[in-house]
């Protein structure tokens, strides 16, 4: 088996939250990439990016990844980095879980986010940084999901339902 739902998305989309409330209504477990390496490096992502490097960082993900792909009936959020490198895509294409991919503009994420020091690759010119990670990022994000969600567009409440009633 494999996860019943995996969302993707930039830093700031609301996986975390929208994932949460689908967990919820379909009574499963919900998971998150950011949340399980935390636990394991008993370290912030901030922490690890500053004490071990963005390369360490990307190695602990895919270990984590690999690992969170193997388990059954979750909803899984990612974090904005994991499914980037050729390795996570072949791993998400391989498997049966539906995905999702929160789109969202800067605009809207701006004020969820805040831009604070707890966002490492933001440190340098966050709204500009942010713009060059989307670019560089949404035509994989495109590319792996089944169904790409407008969160600009559509409250929590709405994506939720969305997505509880496209899995029933």
């Amino acid at each position: 088996m494999a996860p019943r739902v995996i969302l993707i998305g930039p830093m700031g989309s609301g996986k975390t939250t929208i994932g949460k409330a689908v967990a919820r209504k379909l009574q499963l477990t919900f998971r998150d990439t950011d949340h399980v390496i935390e636990e394991r490096e008993k370290l912030s992502i901030s922490e690890i990016f500053l004490e071990k490097g963005e390369e360490k960082f990307r190695l602990i993900e895919k270990a984590v990844l690999r690992d969170e792909l193997l388990s059954d009936e979750t909803v899984l959020a990612l974090g904005g980095g994991a499914p980037i490198s050729v390795d996570a895509q072949s791993a998400l294409r391989a498997i049966s879980s539906r995905i999702y991919y929160l789109d969202v503009s800067l605009a809207t994420v701006a004020p969820r986010i805040g831009f604070n020091r707890d966002r490492p690759l933001l440190l340098h010119n966050p709204r500009g940084q942010w713009q060059t990670l989307m670019e560089a990022r949404r035509p994989i994000y495109e590319s792996l999901a089944d169904k790409v969600i407008d969160a600009n567009k559509m409250s929590e409440k709405e994506i939720v339902a969305f997505i509880v009633e496209e899995l029933s």
